[in-house]
């Protein structure tokens, strides 16, 4: 495939979503050898693809159904297994001293992004990251930052402040746990007297039901997991160790000079990064959007009717917006 295939995407009249989606293509990478899917829309709305950047554990089985949601709406996609073994990490000393904070696990993550959007020969792209890929989706932006747009992340790690790997993982397992907030909310009469004579709406909020795919989603979540903890154990441990310390809030500062656009979207019932907390920490000029949503932490894949079609909105509003760096872009 020449550079100039490799911009235009797959042929959008060829293949289908299922066709598209079946195709992994094995990239090498500083990280080892990633699967890659790259998908087109029959229409595109946009002539920049969105790279989807997994949560830990999570691989493209559990996300199949968010990725066509975005796929529909008109967007070209890139999205991965991350590798369980290899690779070389190899960066130039301007490069280790920015990631040098950044925990080892997370910066052979990023560079594995890098490297897949260098290879299929992409331009800038949009970001929406999930969970840890909020991590090494900021690292990656962080050492190449003309590739990269505007990022939302749903449910970020690194933003809620001190935090350890036995807290970390007691979250992870009370994801299964009762969502209040998508519960029908409705409004009472004195509400809505109050709300029309102040010329407004009351909004009415109805229950966000359990379908047959967030079904399925949390099921192929739970087994891929698995799947993924056993290719390399060792590896898996030092992600999450890793996932427990790292912080992200100086660098959506610095993403955010250099002109990226950023939207954090959290969920008020999430265990695993609670919504509070981050909402507390983080500075009002460092984003350009705090979204509080209802649901927990896995929303984006279970529910991606409303979470990544929101998801997509929002990156559409930072495009047509438009950002500039409000600083130099060099690191001298």
């Amino acid at each position: 495939m020449s550079i100039e295939q490799a911009r235009q995407g797959p042929n959008k009249q060829e293949n289908s979503f299922k066709e598209q989606f079946a195709k992994l293509e094995t990239i090498e990478t500083a990280g080892g050898t990633a699967e890659v899917v790259d998908i087109a829309p029959a229409q595109s709305k946009d002539e920049g693809p969105v790279l989807f950047a997994p949560a830990w554990a999570c691989t493209l089985p559990v996300y199949k159904p968010a990725l066509e949601t975005l796929v529909n709406e008109g967007r070209r996609v890139l999205s991965l297994n991350h590798p369980r073994r290899g690779g070389e990490m190899k960066l130039t000393y301007a490069e280790k001293e920015l990631v040098k904070e950044y925990p080892n696990e997370e910066v052979r993550k990023a560079l594995t992004l890098r490297d897949i959007l260098n290879k299929k020969g992409v331009g800038k792209v949009d970001v929406i990251a999930h969970s840890e890929g909020a991590v090494n989706a900021a690292i990656a932006a962080l050492l190449n930052p003309e590739k990269f747009r505007n990022i939302v992340f749903f449910g970020p790690a690194g933003l809620i402040g001190g935090d350890n790997a036995i807290r970390l993982f007691k979250g992870f397992a009370a994801q299964g746990n009762p969502k209040p907030s998508l519960k029908e909310i409705p409004v009472g009469e004195q509400q809505k007297k109050a709300t029309q004579a102040e010329g407004r709406t009351a909004i009415e909020y109805p229950e966000i039901p359990t379908t047959e795919t967030a079904k399925q989603v949390g099921a192929t979540a739970g087994r891929e997991a698995l799947k993924y903890m056993g290719q390399n154990p060792f590896r898996a441990i030092k992600e999450g160790w890793g996932l427990s310390k790292v912080q992200i809030d100086s660098l959506i500062d610095k993403l955010h000079e250099r002109g990226i656009g950023i939207v954090v979207i959290s969920a008020v019932d999430d265990p695993v990064f609670p919504t509070k907390t981050m909402a507390e920490r983080l500075k009002k000029g460092s984003l350009d959007g705090f979204l509080s949503v209802r649901g927990g932490h896995g929303q984006i894949g279970e529910h991606p009717e409303h979470y990544m079609a929101m998801a997509n909105q929002m990156l559409e509003k930072l495009r047509d917006r438009g950002r500039q760096p409000t600083i130099n872009t060099s690191d001298e």
